[in-house]
This record gives structure tokens, sequence and C-alpha cells, in this order.
């Protein structure tokens, strides 16, 4: 039968009449929203006066929130409701609300983790400027097996005992990176400011995030060393005579330095001889910083690339090779005093340029590159090999639970320990 047969899109917000203006409510952002398969997390009280409007949606315990907006529809945010002050919730009308009427709520969010509903789901989706979102008909009308309310519980109940240990897992694993990650980057940090001699004798380099520096080092603002020079976009970037997909030069977006472990093979679109003509040309082996979106990121092009306003790049580097400078930057140190780390530091070419740091020689620097690389590299083979074993655990439960939701696995007679 259809969905919408035993359940209840966007309920009215009627109910929550009950309570005065001044009166406490859950608020929900969709960062209280989890990826998993768990519940709300992060939820904030706000007086119900300051939420009861058209642009927020209405929810109450034991509701199902399903995020309807790309990308967070595609990395299958959804919870659960619990907890809820006053049993009154608001979230952000990019989400929908579903209160389950004859289905069993637990079934139900397995339901929706199913790559049997994502998939027509996503390909309902429907907008423009980059945000696209699932068409309720999609929701309403998906078609599911027809299963007795205890049968649907044993379904639950199996895949939160199942899942659980694999959410577990993940878990660990997950740490594990991030340990790997901060063992990596406290290595990078020593050496590009301390060297790798651990009996030279050092000074104090009046620099707060570099501290003492070897003795026969210097210490230099970065515009003492190189021009720092912003990267250009053709405009308006959505006109397709700026593209070519034969293009000699490859366009840079701040994702596709995101997604990348610090150097840059390709991209998803190139540009035509005029839009390169309007950007900034860097040649392979030149280093550019991402200023927007992730920022703070370095990143050293291995292909011929364009680069917009959300980089600035280094096209006069002396006394620094590009590698250490680099790493200098991998270290996430520099950063320290100018803003938070992520989106929100603010950086640009005054604040770039100003970054003072320490540095060797030019074969010392040689040397401290070879050391990191191979010491990194290392780190690097255990983090690939840790992803991609939770890639395979995910995938294992994603199987799972389509398996168990649509009856293709007999779990009639399973006991859940």
């Amino acid at each position: 039968m259809r969905l919408k047969y035993c359940l209840s899109l966007a309920p009215s917000a009627t109910e929550a009449k009950v309570l005065s203006g001044n009166d406490p409510v859950s608020f929900a952002p969709m960062d209280a929203i989890d990826n998993g398969l768990g519940g709300l997390s992060g939820l904030t009280d706000k007086p119900l006066s300051e939420v009861a409007s058209g642009s927020y949606n209405f929810f109450r315990n034991g509701d199902l929130l399903l995020s309807k907006v790309t990308p967070c529809f595609e990395n299958g945010k959804k919870a659960i409701a619990g907890g809820l002050t006053n049993d009154v919730g608001y979230a952000t009308s990019e989400v929908f609300v579903v209160r389950p009427i004859s289905i069993d709520p637990g079934y139900l969010n397995y339901l929706f983790s199913s790559e049997e509903f994502r998939q027509p789901a996503i390909a309902s989706m429907t907008g423009t400027g980059g945000l696209k979102r699932v068409d309720p008909d999609a929701v309403k009308n998906f078609e599911i097996p027809v299963l007795e309310r205890k049968q649907q519980e044993l379904i639950a109940d199996f895949l939160d005992q199942h899942c659980g240990r694999t959410e577990s897992l993940i878990s660990e694993k997950q740490k594990f990176i991030r340990l790997l990650k901060e063992k990596r980057q406290a290595l990078i940090s020593h050496v590009v400011t301390k060297g790798l001699d651990p009996d030279v004798e050092m000074k104090d380099s009046e620099v707060t995030w570099i501290g003492n520096t070897p003795k026969s080092w210097s210490v230099a603002a970065i515009k003492r060393l190189t021009s720092v020079q912003r990267g250009a976009s053709p405009r308006p970037i959505d006109d397709q005579v700026y593209f070519d997909e034969h293009g000699d030069y490859a366009w840079t977006r701040i994702a596709d330095v995101s997604k990348t472990d610090g150097e840059l093979k390709e991209t998803l679109q190139r540009l035509s001889s005029l839009g390169s003509s309007l950007s900034v040309k860097l040649e392979p082996e030149s280093l550019f910083l991402s200023i927007a979106g992730t920022v703070g990121k370095p990143c050293i092009t291995k292909i011929k690339a364009c680069i917009h306003d959300g980089f600035v790049y280094f096209p006069t580097l002396r006394k620094v090779r590009t590698k250490f400078l680099f790493y200098v930057f991998q270290s996430g140190e520099p950063y320290k005093g100018l803003g938070k780390m992520g989106t929100q530091l603010n950086l640009n070419t005054e604040t770039v340029g100003s970054i003072k740091i320490s540095f060797p020689g030019l074969e010392e620097q040689d040397e401290i590159v070879r050391y990191i690389e191979d010491r990194t590299r290392k780190i690097n083979k255990i983090i690939t090999e840790t992803k991609n074993s939770i890639t395979l655990l995910k995938e294992h439960r994603t199987a799972l639970i389509s398996a168990a939701v649509t009856g293709k696995i007999d779990l009639r007679d399973k006991e859940v320990a």
C-alpha cells in the first residue's frame, strides 16, 4: 500500500495552541537531526511565540523528521523526535514532519534509510539555484509491503540490534581516524617550527604560534617572501560561454579542494579560452589556499587550473620551498589568533600575508619535506584502509536494511537478543 494511508505528512500546529506564547517549546535546527539512525540531539528551548510561524514546521514526540533538501537528504539526515519540552517542537521548513498512524515508527525510520525509498525520492527532486527538494508526493505515494504491526516491530528490533553494533564499530573507526589525523598534524607542526635535530640551539621566535625555533632559522611575514594575490572569476559564473569540457584549464571550486588530500588532480568542470582569460591561471605544482568554504586549506595543483576569488596564491615565492610552505599551512598552527578554523576563520590577502613563519635554508627545507612525506605516507595509508573499511560497513548496513524492510530476508522466526 502507499505510505499516505498509514501516516500523516505535516500535521497541524493547532495542537500547540493549548500553550501560551511565552511557554517554552523545543527547537530543532538541521544540525540537531542525526545523519544516521539515531534521534535528535542539540535541541534548544524557545518561546512558542518565537517559532509558531509559517517558516517553521510543528512536530511532537514520536514524529519522524525527514530532511528534504540537498545535500541533507542525500546524507540521510532524519530522526525520531523525543524528549521535547511540553511535547512540542518546531523545526526548519526544510524537513518533512511525518506522523506514523498505522505503521511502526522504528520500521518507518529504517524504511526511509533503504535504497528502495531513497533512489526514487532523489529522482523526484526539483529546484533551482543548487538546492533541490524531495517532492512530497514521492513520500506519500511510495509503495510498501503490507505487514502486520508485530512483524514491523520485529524487523525494527532486529535492525536496531545489528545496526547498533555496526554504528558502534563505525564510531570507533572514525575516532581512530581523528587520532591519526591529530598525530599527523602534530608531527607536521613540530618539524616545520623545530626542525629535525632535537639538540639544536633554540631562540625565541617572538611569534606565539611558533614559540622557540632553531637559532639559525629566519622568521618573517609571508608577504616578505612572496606577494599574496587573489583568484578571479568570470561573471556571471553560470554563463556556459565560459565553460568547455575540452578546455586547457580546470575550473577549481571549493568543493574540489575540500575533497582532496592536498593535491588537486581533477575537477568537475573546465573553462573555455574566454573563461580562463577572465580567471587566474595556475600551472602544475603551484600552491594556493582556500579563504572561503573550507577556510585555510592549502592545495598544490597537479594540473593546469584556474582559481576564483575564494582562493589566494603565491606567484613570487622566495627563500621558501612551495612544499615547505604547504606543510606550514597544513599544520593549522599559523591561523591561531586569527579566529576559529573552518567557516569562522576570516582570511584575505592581507591576513595571509601578515602571518609570520620560521624557516631554515633551502636544503634543510627539502630534508624536512622528505621526512614529513615519509612519515605521513604511513599514517595516510592506515587512514585510507580505515576509511575503506567504514565504507564497507556502511554498504553492509544499507544492504541489510533494504533486505529486512522489503522481506528479502525472513525474520519471522528470529529472536532479538
